[in-house]
């Protein structure tokens, strides 16, 4: 069930993620950029989570900018697992990124993209 949950919940590529600039950084300090996550019916899901919408932002947003995580779950020991769990996944990030293996994954999902685009450029023209 949880894994079908994430299928259903996964944002794809199409789906945009906006980032705004936080107006509360002082000017001595570089401007921290506030995500705003968006994808398709994301305003009805909203209007039933708001709650679950700050959090996922917030936590997306201090992703972004290297903060230290700060969840905002109401029990203590739920938000120092929580917190564990996003930092550890920020330490693997980064050990990935120092290998270049993202570079390397987003690389061959261009590929794949631009082969896919051939291939239907070419089924169009039969």
């Amino acid at each position: 069930m949880n894994n079908s949950m994430n299928e259903n919940m996964s944002i794809s590529e199409n789906d945009e993620v906006k980032v705004e600039q936080d107006a509360s950084a002082e000017e001595t300090e570089t401007p921290k950029e506030k995500v705003k996550i968006e994808f398709p019916f994301s305003e009805k899901v909203r209007e039933k989570a708001p709650k679950a919408f700050e959090v996922a932002e917030n936590v997306a947003t201090q992703w972004k900018n290297d903060e230290k995580f700060e969840v905002g779950l109401p029990h203590p020991l739920a938000e120092v697992a929580a917190v564990k769990a996003l930092e550890k996944a920020k330490e693997v990030e980064k050990k990935l990124e120092e290998k270049g293996v993202i570079t390397a994954a987003k690389m061959g999902v261009e590929i794949a993209k631009l082969q896919a685009q051939s291939l239907l450029s070419k089924i169009k023209k039969s």
